[in-house]
């Protein structure tokens, strides 16, 4: 074999093994930025939403306001609640566990339908209804993903932009949670034949 030939070999495993090394960092960093945070938050893991006029790339979606732990894929000291000079309060959607309390179940619904993710968006909360907020969510339509919402009835995946995650996304958050809480099960529930 040449030198040239090992050259180029010995070029390429060394590229192979970049990549494989930026892939893996992604990886864990994506799981590294679950963070915990305590604070009041917006839940949008049932909200329904309607497209943001002259946008189809957003939607508006209104969600619960609560207050406690949750988990942002961002530091908790950039989404900190705050209410400005004209009193209009600000905080930001996360996830949590709450809703499952509340006897909802996590409806899968088809690659192809609108959903919209908020984790992190930025919403007011209602002046007229302090339990309430409005968040400018992303409009997505794409992979299988799955809601809080739409009442385990799947003619609700195409009828409503209910506010969704992928399967994978949901299932790595509430294990982050579980584990967070320090939690004996799981509280997380399914429509009947909707788990993977």
């Amino acid at each position: 074999m040449s030198l040239i030939k090992i050259g180029l070999s010995c070029s390429f495993l060394i590229a192979a093994v970049a990549v494989f090394t930026i892939a893996l960092g992604n990886e864990q960093a994506a799981k590294s930025s679950m963070q915990l945070c305590k604070h009041q938050y917006a839940l949008c893991t049932s909200a329904l939403c309607v497209p943001q006029p002259g946008d189809p790339t957003k939607a508006i979606c209104f969600c619960d306001v609560q207050d406690g732990a949750s988990m942002a894929s961002v530091p908790c000291n950039t989404i900190q609640p705050s209410t400005d000079a004209n009193g209009i309060r600000t905080v930001y959607s996360a996830f949590s566990l709450e809703q499952f309390k509340e006897g909802k179940k996590v409806l899968r619904c088809p690659n192809g339908t609108p959903w919209t993710w908020c984790l992190n968006k930025r919403c007011t909360v209602d002046p007229s209804d302090p339990k309430k907020a409005i968040c400018v969510c992303d409009v997505l339509r794409t992979e299988e993903w799955i809601t809080l919402g739409g009442k385990c009835d799947t003619k609700t995946c195409t009828t409503g932009y209910w506010s969704g995650a992928t399967v994978k996304d949901f299932n790595q958050a509430t294990s982050f949670m579980v584990k967070a809480l320090n939690l004996d099960h799981s509280p997380v529930e399914w429509c009947p034949g909707a788990k993977p």
